[in-house]
């Protein structure tokens, strides 16, 4: 009793390392991406503030590290959903493919919250392509400025097209996109061939 109980033990707190380091990475590959917080996230954090009566913690920069905190724990916490899932639904698979039986589904929060992580590693290796272009001077092909000003127009903002550091900004944003959909597309195919290896019917 007192060995399984240390070997449960054992797994549960290597798991929880995992999630917290795992949350970690997530995060940073988070704040290196160029998203800015939104409005409800703020919201949030002040009211939170307010109800621990800690509002002397309301200036820009401690609402930065606060947010990066509950990004961390919010990343951690679903990647422990998503290993407890997996640590379920293994013994189960192993047993189904050494029987010959069908193999159970993965579960649903498993493939989604991978998913989430693989679409964040994917866009920070598409932002890190890309990035070459905001050191180095950037010539614009007139094929992407003609991109950029078609969905500046189209989307009511076209006195934009005029100003060049929007006009960069909305560049690079593109150059991003596409880096990331070429990353991506690999990716999908990759996990798709692996998903239905994992599912293939044992002979």
């Amino acid at each position: 009793m007192k060995k399984r109980f240390a070997i449960r033990l054992s797994i549960y707190t290597v798991l929880t390392m995992i999630s917290g380091i795992a949350g970690w990475y997530a995060v940073h590959l988070l704040d290196i991406l160029p998203v800015e917080m939104s409005s409800s996230e703020e919201a949030f954090i002040l009211f939170w503030l307010r109800c621990t009566n800690t509002e002397y913690l309301a200036n820009p920069d401690d609402i930065n590290v606060l947010a990066w905190l509950l990004y961390w724990l919010v990343s951690t916490l679903l990647i422990a959903l998503a290993l407890a899932k997996f640590k379920g639904w293994l013994p189960r698979y192993l047993v189904a493919r050494k029987s010959g039986k069908k193999t159970p589904r993965m579960p649903f929060s498993v493939t989604l919250i991978a998913s989430l992580l693989a679409l964040l590693a994917i866009s920070d290796l598409g932002w890190y392509l890309s990035s070459p272009y905001t050191t180095y001077p950037l010539h614009i092909p007139s094929s992407v400025s003609a991109i950029v000003r078609l969905w500046l127009s189209v989307t009511g903002e076209g006195s934009k097209a005029d100003n060049e550091g929007d006009m960069l900004s909305y560049v690079m944003n593109l150059y991003w996109a596409v880096a990331t959909l070429l990353i991506g597309t690999p990716v999908l195919v990759c996990c798709l061939a692996i998903r239905r290896f994992i599912h293939r019917k044992t002979p």
